[in-house]
C-alpha cells in the first residue's frame, strides 16, 4: 500500500512539473512571436529651437497593436552638450496617435504615433524602445 501511494505521490509531481515547462515554452513562443513581428520606424522628427520642444514621428511597421498608454515605453535623449543620455518614461512624454483608425486607443499596424517632449536642452540622439523591447533611433541635426 505505501508503495502505490508513493508512487502516485511521484506521478503528480512528475506532471504537475510537466504541466508548468509545457505551459511556461507556450508563454515564451507567443512573448518571442510578438517580438519576431514587430517592427517600427522614424517617419520623422522635429526640433522646434523656440520651444525646446522634440517631436517624433515613428510609424508602427509591423503586425503588433499596442496600448497606447501601455508602461514600458522608454525614450532615450543623448544631451548634444555632454554627451549624456537621459531616459524618459510615458509621464514625461505627450503622445498622440494620427489617423486612429482600427483601434481606437491602439497604435495598430500602419499607424504613426507622435512624441513630444520639451527639453532643457539640444538633443542630438534620441531612441524610442516599445514595451516589447524593439528599438529604433534617429540622429537629430539641428
Amino acid at each position: 500500500m505505501l508503495i502505490i501511494i508513493a508512487g502516485y505521490i511521484i506521478a503528480t509531481g512528475i506532471l504537475t512539473v510537466a504541466e508548468t515547462t509545457i505551459g511556461a515554452q507556450i508563454e515564451m513562443s507567443t512573448v518571442l512571436e510578438t517580438i519576431q513581428q514587430t517592427k517600427i520606424s522614424v517617419n520623422e522628427y522635429v526640433w522646434s529651437d523656440t520651444e525646446n520642444k522634440l517631436s517624433l514621428y515613428i510609424l508602427n511597421d509591423g503586425s503588433v497593436s499596442f496600448k497606447r498608454l501601455d508602461s514600458g515605453y522608454d525614450l532615450f535623449i543623448c544631451n548634444s552638450a555632454t554627451n549624456v543620455t537621459t531616459r524618459y518614461s510615458l509621464s514625461d512624454i505627450t503622445t498622440r496617435i494620427l489617423d486612429d483608425v482600427t483601434n481606437k486607443g491602439y497604435w495598430d499596424p500602419s499607424e504613426t504615433i507622435e512624441l513630444n517632449i520639451t527639453l532643457a536642452y539640444t538633443p542630438n540622439w534620441a531612441k524610442f524602445v516599445t514595451s516589447n523591447g524593439i528599438t529604433v533611433s534617429t540622429n537629430i541635426i539641428t
